[in-house]
């Protein structure tokens, strides 16, 4: 029987029985990881106050002997956002990208690139210097193309005319094919949304360049708006359900001025 130790945010914990909790995790050395930690609900003490959603812990794991869930042994916080959890609104957008994660991710493949990325993401909507709906939108693009989804943007996914080159303030985007379309390939499409060229450019800007220079974008709250609208739709086409966090912060976002 051998542990292990690594870096890990918390996706997801239920209850297990009277006494136990399972615990979901995205962890930098070893992907997504579903463990089990004993006695986390019988006893105060044995992890107070750590095992709550998105939390960054460093855990201690014990391998199982035969099949099974790791055992958690111990873990050590290393930040549990007060800043999002104070806030209705930023704990929703963080739950939000927890479940997509969880949703999307299968056990034990490394996502060095993913857990660098949603922590970038916490530790951004922690503090604010970033906005929450900015935020989303830089996630979700780069959640998408580490997933080997990232959208096409540079050119109709037809007849490859490029982007700059398509007449007009608007195009089509095909969600199955994953691309743009000019007004003459969109015809043929049965699942295309109309987009904006300005939404479009920002966010084929915010793809070609660092979490950082992405960060410093600056969106007018009627492509705010676009820009979400157009990715949430994208992801919930392809992974094929709408996430139950995703709905909440709709109805949130909706009940705001």
């Amino acid at each position: 029987m051998s542990t292990f130790s690594t870096p890990a945010i918390l996706l997801r914990r239920s209850s297990y029985g009277d006494y136990d909790l399972i615990v979901t995790l995205l962890t930098l050395n070893k992907g997504k990881l579903t463990v089990i930690a004993k006695n986390a609900k019988k006893s105060r003490k044995r992890f107070p106050g750590l095992l709550e959603l998105f939390s960054v812990l460093h855990i201690e794991c014990r391998t199982p002997r035969a099949r099974g869930m790791a055992v958690l042994q111990d873990a050590t916080l290393e930040n549990p956002f007060s800043g999002i959890r104070g806030n209705i609104m930023k704990t929703s957008y963080a739950s939000y990208w927890a479940e997509l994660v969880n949703l999307w991710l299968e056990e034990g493949k490394e996502q060095t690139r993913i857990y660098h990325l949603l922590r970038y993401c916490l530790d951004s909507l922690d503090s604010g210097i970033i906005g929450n709906e900015e935020l989303s939108i830089i996630f979700q693009l780069r959640f998408l193309s580490f997933s080997g989804l990232s959208p096409n943007f540079s050119e109709c996914n037809k007849c490859h005319t490029k982007m700059d080159e398509i007449k007009g303030n608007h195009l089509f985007f095909e969600l199955a094919k994953g691309g743009i379309l000019c007004k003459g390939c969109s015809s043929s499409s049965l699942s295309s949304l109309n987009l904006t060229k300005g939404i479009v450019k920002q966010l084929l800007w915010i793809q070609e360049n660092d979490l950082k220079t992405a960060g410093r974008l600056k969106f007018n709250q009627a492509s705010l708006r676009e820009g979400l609208k157009f990715l949430e739709k994208f992801i919930v086409f392809h992974i094929g359900k709408e996430p139950k966090s995703l709905k909440f912060l709709r109805n949130l976002c909706s009940q705001m001025p």
